[in-house]
């Protein structure tokens, strides 16, 4: 079997391949979205095209299989930066279709294992950054806030912060994956779009004043004798300082 099979980078175009796959239990060589760099003198690329009434289909099939708790491994591995998160997928659910719902017991199963983990370390990153953002207000009554998450979790968060900013215009802008949840707080929805913004936002007077006194606020606190830089970058990483306003740029 084998062979290199490529979709279009959704999650609705992962599943129309997998529900190709799974009838006759092919375990693809790669599973990726751009174009191989070398390719087979003897198997060719397969590209499968999304189907969304196929996913439906198959989306209700796996319900039966897999419990809610797996199904949320699932689309967390999806959102993961990992070069295998489509072939983690495709061994899980082919374990799933021997063992059906046990499968949630098998954590030590090797075609388990590596999916559990990665969805994991996807959960709680997303669980950090929601402490984390830093909104900024700008002209027009929008609040905007950077991030540079290592994996994709704006669908994750976003839920999170609707709930708690739901009176504002606000945008979460992941500049490490080009894309951001912009929020209408007259509809009351927020979608995930693709970003990229080139320029600093235009932050309002008071803005710029809250955040001079934010930053002299969080130096004077500080106690020079238990400076603990160690503990410190534990609790709050290196890589998320730059869009924290209370340290200095």
């Amino acid at each position: 079997m084998g062979g290199d099979y490529r979709y279009d980078g959704t999650f609705a175009g992962l599943l129309t391949l997998l529900a190709h796959l799974m009838p006759e239990r092919i375990l693809p060589d790669a599973i990726g979205i751009d174009p191989p760099h070398q390719q087979s003198l003897f198997a060719g690329v397969t590209f499968i095209e999304t189907d969304k009434e196929l996913v439906e289909d198959f989306w209700g099939e796996l319900t039966k299989r897999i419990a809610p708790a797996g199904l949320s491994h699932i689309r967390r591995t999806f959102l993961a930066e990992h070069p295998e998160r489509e072939l983690m997928i495709c061994r899980y659910l082919q374990l799933a279709w021997e063992v059906g719902k046990k499968i949630g017991g098998m954590l030590a199963h090797p075609h388990v294992t590596p999916l559990w983990k990665l969805s994991q370390q996807v959960a709680g990153e997303a669980h950090r950054y929601k402490g984390f953002v830093r909104f900024q207000e700008t002209g027009g009554g929008l609040f905007y806030a950077a991030i540079s998450p290592g994996h994709r979790i704006l669908s994750l968060i976003a839920p999170h912060f609707a709930a708690r900013f739901s009176d504002q215009h606000w945008v979460i802008h992941d500049m490490a994956h080009g894309e951001g949840i912009v929020h209408d707080r007259l509809r009351r929805e927020w979608l995930i779009l693709p970003m990229v913004i080139n320029a600093e936002p235009d932050l309002t007077p008071a803005e710029v004043r809250f955040q001079a006194l934010w930053r002299s606020y969080f130096t004077t606190l500080a106690i020079a004798e238990r400076e603990n830089l160690r503990l410190q970058r534990s609790k709050v990483p290196l890589k998320v300082r730059p869009w924290l306003v209370e340290f200095p740029k």
